[in-house]
């Protein structure tokens, strides 16, 4: 078993990304006055809560162009 030191290099981008997703995906909601299929709240919890697979459904889905 690995310890958690030799793990911390392979997690720190995947962390880095999401963070950055997050983040783009709640500017851009906040930004919008529609968004597709859901209330605005509801888009913020799951950017929030879906960590990763969140904000990329979001911004597939969300957006109402």
């Amino acid at each position: 078993m690995q310890d958690m030191g030799s793990l911390l290099p392979l997690l720190i981008p995947v962390i880095l990304i999401q963070l950055a997703l997050q983040i783009v995906a709640l500017v851009d909601l906040i930004r919008r006055e529609r968004v597709a299929k859901l209330p605005k709240w509801l888009w913020a919890v799951i950017i929030i809560v879906f960590n990763l697979p969140g904000p990329i459904i979001y911004l597939i889905l969300g957006r109402e162009e």
